[in-house]
Order: C-alpha cells, then sequence, then structure tokens
C-alpha cells in the first residue's frame, strides 16, 4: 500500500463512518441530535449525511480500483460495469445532493441568517445567492445525466 493510499485512507474511512452515523442520527436510528425550533428538518439533516458518506464512497471506489492513482482520473477500462455504474450515480446523487441544500436554503420557508463579508447585504442577496447556485448545479445535473447517457450509448455502438 502507498503512502498516498495510506493517507486518503485517513480521511475517506473516518468521513464515510461520520457522514452514516449523520444520516442515521438525523431519521433518528442512531441517537438523536438536539433540537431547537428553527433548524432546519430531519430530512436536511439526513441529506448532508449521505453528501459526506456518498462522496467518501465514491472516493473510497475510485481509490480501489486505480482511478485516484491515473492522471485523468477516471476508472480504468477493465472496471466492471456494476463499479462504474455505482461510481456515476454517487456522483450525479452528491450533485443532486447539493442543489437541493441550496436551493432549499434559497427558496426553503423560514428566517435565513448570513454572515461574512457579504452579509451586510442583507438576507434578501444572500438567498437569491443561494437560489441561484442551486438552479446552476441542477444544470450542471443535468448535464451530467446527459454525459452520461451518451457515453453510455456510444459505448454501447461501439461495442455492437
Amino acid at each position: 500500500m502507498t503512502r498516498a493510499t495510506v493517507i486518503r485512507l485517513i480521511f475517506v474511512l473516518p468521513t464515510i463512518a461520520l457522514g452514516g452515523w449523520m444520516m442515521l442520527a438525523s431519521l433518528g436510528v442512531a441517537g438523536h441530535f438536539a433540537r431547537h425550533a428553527n433548524d432546519a428538518p430531519e430530512w436536511m439533516g439526513a441529506l448532508i449525511g449521505f453528501l459526506f458518506f456518498g462522496g467518501a464512497s465514491a472516493a473510497l471506489i475510485n481509490m480501489l480500483y486505480g482511478a485516484a492513482d491515473r492522471p485523468d482520473g477516471q476508472l480504468p477500462a477493465n472496471t466492471p460495469a456494476f463499479v462504474r455504474i455505482v461510481s456515476g450515480a454517487l456522483g450525479i446523487a452528491v450533485a443532486l445532493g447539493l442543489a437541493i441544500i441550496f436551493v432549499w436554503v434559497g427558496f426553503g420557508p423560514g428566517e435565513r441568517h448570513f454572515s461574512g463579508s457579504g452579509a451586510f447585504l442583507g438576507p434578501f442577496v444572500g438567498r437569491a445567492m443561494f437560489g441561484l447556485f442551486g438552479l446552476l448545479t441542477f444544470l450542471v445535473v443535468g448535464w451530467m445525466g446527459f454525459r452520461a447517457l451518451k457515453r453510455t450509448r456510444s459505448e454501447r455502438d461501439t461495442a455492437g
């Protein structure tokens, strides 16, 4: 096992565990978070946990099948189709999850508080930026799905 692989595992494995715990705790399966009246709904915590779990799982797949060590970052040609499908689906699901969170912050119910250098512009601008970025992220997810389908069709056409 190379030093780079060990360093990657030091970050990936705890991230998978943390994301899994966050998903289960948000759904009430593995403990409960302290809740406040203005908190986001439970599904939001489960979705955020999935982002950590799914993203780290995709990174682990890439490590196990050698994509992390390739200059282009792509899975090798001899990777089983099921692994390719799971890796691609995790990538699309994580991007879709980010889009859902951004759109919820931008357009969801309740009051929002923003801080930082742009906070003087007010909550309307903060919500607008999150909403706009969420809609752009949905476009990226659509583009990712389109490319995946196009790639699958071209591979099928060249194989048969």
